[in-house]
């Protein structure tokens, strides 16, 4: 996707003022912190004043290895992690399969705890299971499931962090296209549980291709996923991250991880831009999360000559 690689200049930006409704208190509770990644700032009664354009491409320092989390013979990656960043779900294979593993710390400050697989028990199975997608509570969990009676997009729940997760179920509205052997991936639903993003792969993609689905409230049903045709190209474009209400997305394509934005969420997405600071040539990158303050880049790299984890902080503008 070389065409889409350059910047596109950035367009003044005007101002629009956004009233939170009631049902999202749920995460406006971390309002402040969601200040920065807006590019925003946030007021006691939980109006923010936000850029009618996103913001200018995050930047962030060099990357550091998360060494606590990854083993030295096994491929770690897809990282997600709870809103408070106290604990971590990813993939592993340092077991007998594709497995979600978890770690805690008791405070940003402490390292991680070593990882275990018994506290996502209910997550994983004889199959594969592997790119999960925690809510920003914690409570809410969507992963794929790679199985021959019924591969795609999963979810569990549970009562309190303190609880094991519960049974999980196929999610067949984030499941599409089942009947032309279309795939659905990589699944990620943004922080209000209003989108969800996934890489499709099917008779009308042109490999593993993003797509957007959305709902009008959190207990509402998915609506029909629809193609992000502008952010598709003949390559691979897997491991969404949306957030800013929609407004920026974090991707990778090809072996590198780029940023988009757009104007508003009726809008195409403008070209992306890649995260020159945080790809390395001839490694793929990969599995974005961005903590709520925008301060926090997780992701998975393949640089040190397996596949671990790594964690970069983000540059003030």
């Amino acid at each position: 996707m070389s065409e889409q690689r350059s910047a596109r200049p950035t367009p003044s930006a005007g101002l629009l003022e956004w009233t939170a409704p009631a049902w999202r208190s749920r995460w406006l509770s971390a309002s402040s912190g969601l200040a920065l990644a807006f590019g925003a700032v946030a007021c006691e009664d939980q109006r923010v004043v936000i850029g009618a354009f996103a913001p200018e491409r995050p930047r962030f320092t060099a990357p550091q290895e998360v060494a606590t989390l990854n083993d030295d013979t096994a491929r770690d990656e897809d990282p997600t992690l709870t809103g408070d960043l106290l604990e971590i779900h990813f993939m592993s294979e340092r077991g007998a399969s594709q497995d979600i593993w978890v770690s805690r710390r008791a405070d940003l400050g402490s390292p991680w705890e070593t990882p275990t697989v018994e506290l996502a028990e209910k997550l994983n199975s004889a199959d594969d299971d592997d790119t999960p997608a925690i809510s920003n509570d914690g409570l809410r969990m969507w992963f794929f499931r790679k199985s021959e009676q019924q591969s795609g997009i999963w979810m569990s729940e549970r009562a309190s962090r303190g609880d094991p997760w519960g049974d999980p179920s196929f999610v067949d509205a984030l499941n599409p296209g089942r009947d032309d052997g279309t795939q659905a991936m990589n699944p990620h639903v943004d922080l209000p549980e209003l989108r969800a993003v996934v890489g499709l792969n099917g008779p009308e993609t042109q490999g593993w291709d993003l797509a957007i689905a959305s709902r009008e409230r959190p207990e509402d049903d998915w609506g029909e996923f629809v193609p992000l045709a502008e952010l598709n190209d003949a390559g691979d474009q897997l491991a969404p991250f949306l957030f800013d209400d929609g407004r920026q997305l974090l991707f990778r394509s090809g072996d590198d991880l780029f940023w988009a934005r757009r104007p508003g969420t009726n809008d195409a997405f403008e070209p992306p831009q890649a995260l020159d600071e945080v790809n390395v040539p001839e490694a793929r990158e990969n599995d974005p999360y961005l903590s709520p303050d925008g301060s926090i880049l997780f992701f998975s790299s393949e640089r040190s000559g397996g596949t671990d984890i790594y964690e970069a902080r983000r540059i003030a503008p």
